[in-house]
């Protein structure tokens, strides 16, 4: 066998050009994975702003401690789009392994982006994520420490990641209930509540079902959800309100076995099969699935394999499955599946607001207090999506 000569084989891997073990300029020694969990879909809100809300997963594979200081979202040329740092960071991630925005060794958080444009702006085509993190060693005693002066590696750095198109817009809907004075309860965008938050996996998938899922509780004339007996149904003047097709469509999911709950208390029974209570899907099209939850038992209108007509009752508005007060919980989603699915934007063809919930409103309201409410968002809206803790008239 006859070899190259050492000299020989240095001259070869050393020519100019060729690529040494040394990392390029673009690429960063991240000590952390980050990925979308699933594409954003443009939707505008009731804020006359059109919202990219999606999820960021982030896992540890290192023996280090990873700090989240800044995320951003940035367009194709490194324009930041969004951005969020330190607190504010904080606010809006939740970590699974680790405290705060700092991540321990194997630990996870999910950061929830809330990337937001001008109605009439153009959006980008894609957009991807700009990371500034701070790593720490882990010391003898397994709690953080500073790198060594010697690492290879600079403790506080910057990468890019998670690049993700732009999905298909909101499909719009009819509303699902009539009157004026309900509350939009957990809505999107730009906080973590029970259904943004609820980041589950699913056959080793992460799924987003809730992400613009709404719970619809209704205020009275004096603007009170309930009177008298907080644990009696029968105190909220809005329970057993007619349900209405938001749209047209075959029900490809139903279930009609679960048992009202009593109000103010902890729910009893759930289970995976049970959780929405006595729950309708309907297959809508365009892959699109709407999702109405928290039925009566026995007000389901339709079965398996009916066709609806938009504004057909459907159901009747009920406190069972995993619910504390009687509430209709709605949203649309990517399968037939309420768990197994990623949540899709939607915006309803019209409706009015006096406006949204006074900071802390909604601890009042659980009380059986007066809402107060402030005028942000007020005024008419069309084919827009209600927002957070907005009072909604669906004249």
């Amino acid at each position: 066998m006859r070899l190259m000569p050492l000299l020989a084989v240095s001259t070869l891997l050393f020519v100019p050009g060729a690529l040494g073990q040394s990392l390029k300029s673009d690429e960063i020694v991240s000590s952390i994975v980050v990925r979308p969990v699933s594409m954003p879909n443009p939707v505008l809100g009731a804020d006359d702003r059109v919202h990219l809300a999606y999820e960021l997963f982030v896992v540890n594979p290192s023996k280090l401690f990873v700090t989240l200081d800044k995320v951003e979202a940035v367009d194709n040329g490194g324009r930041s789009l969004w951005a969020r740092e330190g607190d504010g960071l904080g606010t809006i991630t939740q970590t699974y392994a680790g405290t705060g925005r700092t991540l321990s060794p194997g630990g996870s958080a999910v950061v929830l982006m809330d990337v937001s444009f001008a109605a009439r702006e153009q959006l980008p085509p894609d957009v991807t994520a700009r990371v500034t993190a701070t790593r720490q060693a882990a010391g003898p005693d397994g709690k953080p420490v500073p790198m060594a002066k010697d690492s290879p590696f600079e403790s506080t750095y910057t990468f890019a990641a998670a690049n993700t198109t732009i999905g298909k817009s909101a499909v719009v809907l009819e509303p699902p209930l009539a009157g004026k004075g309900w509350i939009a309860v957990n809505g999107c965008c730009d906080s973590i509540t029970s259904h943004r938050g609820a980041v589950l996996a699913i056959n080793g998938q992460l799924r987003v079902p809730e992400r613009f899922a709404i719970d619809w509780v209704k205020l009275d004339d004096r603007g009170r959800i309930f009177t008298g007996d907080g644990s009696k149904l029968a105190s909220y003047a809005y329970y057993g309100t007619p349900v209405h097709a938001a749209a047209d469509g075959v029900v490809v999911n139903l279930y009609d076995d679960a048992d009202e709950q009593v109000p103010g208390a902890d729910a009893k029974g759930i289970t995976a099969e049970n959780v929405g209570g006595n729950m309708l899907v309907i297959d809508i099209g365009g892959g699109a699935f709407a999702f109405y939850a928290h039925m009566q038992r026995g007000s389901l209108k339709v079965k398996l394999g009916d066709r609806v007509k938009v504004g057909q009752v459907i159901g009747l508005l009920g406190n069972t499955g995993n619910s504390t007060a009687p509430h209709l919980h709605f949203h649309v989603m990517d399968g037939p599946s309420p768990l197994d699915a990623n949540g899709l934007p939607y915006v309803f063809s019209h409706f009015s607001s006096p406006g949204v919930l006074a900071p802390g409103g909604d601890d009042a309201v659980e009380q059986g207090l007066p809402a107060k409410i402030e005028n942000r968002l007020a005024g008419t809206h069309v084919n827009e999506l209600p927002l957070n803790n907005q009072v909604v008239d669906f004249n």
